[in-house]
């Protein structure tokens, strides 16, 4: 049997015993380019506790009149999905935070 796993292993296979299912998540911040220290020593704050984890955290300036968004890509199981609505609701109320989305915010062409 260890020959078995150590063969699935190897060809990158896990058994499905082995495997680890956690969530992850895509919460995307907006707010002004001053505010960015302040913002991310809150979003470590608030965000990365007990069993949620900051997989990713992605800065984009491109955003107009010295805006920026902040991807963070969140690891978290589902018993702690509560916990983790919680803790962004919490952020939302950060002064310097204008708006806080779920999920990837993509712009669609129309022809």
């Amino acid at each position: 049997m260890r020959l078995f796993h150590l063969f699935l292993r190897r060809a990158g296979l896990q058994p499905a015993a082995a495997r680890n299912f956690r969530n992850t998540s895509r919460l995307t911040v907006v707010f002004p380019r001053e505010h960015l220290p302040a913002v991310r020593r809150q979003i470590y704050r608030d965000l990365h506790a007990g069993g949620i984890q900051i997989a990713q955290l992605s800065v984009d300036y491109g955003q107009p009149a010295g805006m920026v968004r902040a991807s963070v890509m969140l690891d978290c199981p589902p018993p702690l999905r509560s916990e983790l609505m919680s803790r962004a609701h919490r952020l939302r109320s950060h002064p310097g935070i204008h708006e806080i989305h779920w999920g990837a915010q993509r712009g669609h062409a129309l022809n």
